[in-house]
């Protein structure tokens, strides 16, 4: 018998903070509980992430049990019963929660051969035209739109005057409307980008 304790004694050694009595239980419960909570969870898993849940709870709520409502092993597939109800609700919930999302979202009508092919002409035009601008000019756009830099971060990284890179910024953007506009591509709004 001292050889081998009893649930309530290994329960009590828990709540004394003995964690091999955690092991202990464990290894004599875990070959019942797991296909317990295989049923409810349905996903091996899933399931001994709640066996894994269950033997926390069991280290902190071990001085909660008491002999007269019930055995351990009782007590135990009641706290794996309900840990994974819990879980295959929370699972559904949101399983639920996402289909409701997904069900109400815009769905993006799918683009039409002509207008994919006329976007990818677009954009042929606006390379060829910012191919035409000299190499300084193509960097300062190209920092400044698809890096987001403003003009005095510019400055610095390229360690040039500010001045330098506003007006290489102005003329760039002046021959870029004019490339596009002979590629056929008008853009009103092409502006600067922030210069602070």
């Amino acid at each position: 018998m001292a050889d081998k304790p009893s649930d309530v004694e290994l329960l009590r050694a828990i709540g004394g903070g003995d964690v091999r009595a955690v092991g202990a239980l464990y290894d004599r419960y875990a070959p019942t509980l797991l296909p317990l909570a295989i049923r409810i969870v349905r996903d091996r898993a899933e399931a001994e992430d709640v066996l894994h849940d269950a033997f926390v709870a069991v280290a902190d709520r071990a001085g909660q049990y008491s002999e007269e409502r019930g055995s351990v092993v009782a007590w135990l597939v009641t706290l794996v019963r309900n840990l994974a109800i819990d879980r295959t609700r929370r699972t559904t919930r949101r399983g639920a929660l996402a289909r409701d999302v997904l069900a109400h979202e815009p769905v993006k009508p799918a683009d039409e051969p002509e207008r994919l092919t006329a976007d990818a002409q677009e954009r042929a035009k606006i390379r060829r035209a910012i191919a035409t601008l000299p190499e300084a000019q193509q960097r300062t756009l190209t920092v400044a739109f698809f890096e987001g830099l403003s003009y005095p971060e510019i400055a610095a990284r390229e360690n040039v005057p500010l001045g330098t890179i506003k007006s290489r910024a102005a003329r760039a953007l002046a021959a870029l409307r004019e490339a596009l506009e002979h590629e056929g591509v008008v853009y009103e709004q092409l502006a600067a980008p922030e210069s602070g």
